[in-house]
């Protein structure tokens, strides 16, 4: 009887060990999985912060330019009365590009990111900088439309607006540009982090 109740403790021994020893194996292949996702989703955001770098990079030079032009432009009068002539005079001689802006910098990547589960996995210091990057890029363009609308409305250009017109529109360029300048270095510092994080 000795001898069978410690079989049978033993065969109980065995039994909790295994299950136990399979929740634990459970949990760490759900641990690499969770991990490989959350890894996956912070690559998308590298991405997506690459194209944004790529794109800033192509645009503030030219915010830059039309700023130049309009502080050049704003006090000479005999632009002012061509612009009030013929509003296209702002897009030959300032918007050389033929509009504002083209492509927006993205966010797809970050919108998801942060709405996903899996997102806790990530690195609280990059979640800061992403945080931030992102912030600025929302306010570096959310006066954009507006800026846009108000190019296009008929009275935009009329003698009694156009001087003020073109001093808002030089001002709102220069905010944009200065907002601009701080996410390009939010994207530079972001790239470094994600550099580092490799290593």
């Amino acid at each position: 009887m000795g001898k069978s109740i410690l079989k049978n403790i033993k065969q109980l021994l065995l039994i909790v060990f295994s299950v136990v020893l399979g929740i634990f194996l459970s949990e760490r292949i759900e641990d690499k999985k969770n991990e490989k996702e959350a890894a996956l989703l912070l690559s998308k955001i590298e991405s997506e912060v690459a194209d944004n770098k790529q794109l800033i990079e192509q645009w503030l030079p030219y915010h830059q330019k039309i700023v130049q032009r309009l502080d050049s432009l704003v006090n000479d009068p005999v632009f002012l009365t061509r612009f009030i002539a013929d509003e296209s005079v702002l897009f030959s001689e300032v918007l050389t590009e033929g509009s504002l802006m083209g492509r927006f910098p993205a966010s797809d990547a970050w919108d998801i990111a942060k709405a996903h589960p899996l997102f806790v996995y990530t690195d609280y210091e990059d979640v800061l900088l992403l945080s931030k990057l992102y912030s600025q890029q929302e306010m570096a363009y959310a006066s954009v439309p507006q800026m846009v609308e108000r190019l296009l409305s008929p009275d935009f250009n009329s003698k009694a607006n156009a001087p003020s017109s073109l001093y808002t529109f030089r001002n709102q360029m220069r905010e944009i540009v200065g907002r601009e300048i701080q996410y390009r270095d939010f994207l530079r510092a972001a790239e470094k982090r994600f550099e580092l994080d490799k290593q």
